[in-house]
């Protein structure tokens, strides 16, 4: 009989990140379990196996799943512990709403204040998502897809933005990667990427405030269609 999958056994090492508490690291190593999909909505942390394969004391986990649950990823249940929270519909169509008038912004910000160089690097990204749709490799291309979008943010240079911004994404995370994992989703993504790049190639804020909007609320349906 095979051994059942240990969702924690990526985390070995995880102490070597430079410049971060006990705490930090099993925030950051939680959020990324989530973003990768091996905890899902309604997994509960294990708090023992995370604190033993991290190294760390249990304390430090407590005090990351506080954070998680300030951020809208964990849900904490009286007597039985916390969980990866789930995500319903309505709750998802509002944060969709308040991140398509965030993505605007970041459009119209990019095209504005974006370097050549911060263009060229956006539409590199789009070029290697095009590569991870040709070889239908959905795992490339949804860490792609958050580095483009991460950079976006970066460009647009607005810190009250991006905290708005990150927090926004993290809860998004819970629900996000469902409506990448078909080929032909990732396909019409990436072309949405692409009308995006053009319009920061054209320094044009209209039209790249208008494709980000349209991407993230097709996003919104796709992530529906799957449902």
């Amino acid at each position: 009989m095979s051994k059942p999958r240990d969702p924690y056994a990526r985390l070995s090492g995880a102490l070597t990140a430079p410049l971060r508490t006990l705490s930090q690291i099993a925030a950051e190593a939680i959020e990324g379990l989530i973003a990768e999909g091996e905890l899902s909505s309604g997994d509960r942390i294990n708090e023992s196996h995370l604190a033993e394969t991290l190294g760390i004391s249990r304390g430090p986990i407590r005090e990351a799943c506080r954070t998680l649950e300030q951020a809208g990823l964990l849900v904490s249940i009286t007597n039985k512990g916390t969980y990866v929270r789930a995500l319903g519909v309505e709750q998802a169509q509002h944060l969709y709403e308040l991140r398509a008038a965030l993505a605007g912004l970041t459009g119209r910000l990019v095209a504005r204040r974006g370097q050549d160089e911060d263009i060229a690097g956006i539409v590199a990204l789009v070029d290697q998502m095009d590569a991870a749709v040709a070889e239908c490799d959905p795992e490339s291309y949804f860490q792609l897809n958050l580095d483009f979008h991460a950079r976006l943010i970066e460009v647009a240079a607005n810190p009250e933005l991006t905290v708005t911004y990150e927090r926004t994404v993290k809860q998004l995370l819970l629900m996000r990667r469902r409506g990448l994992v078909q080929a032909r989703n990732i396909r019409v993504s990436n072309t949405e990427h692409r009308r995006i790049a053009d319009a920061l190639q054209a320094r044009d804020p209209d039209a790249a405030d208008a494709a980000m909007r349209a991407h993230v609320e097709s996003g919104f349906r796709r992530l529906i269609d799957t449902a």
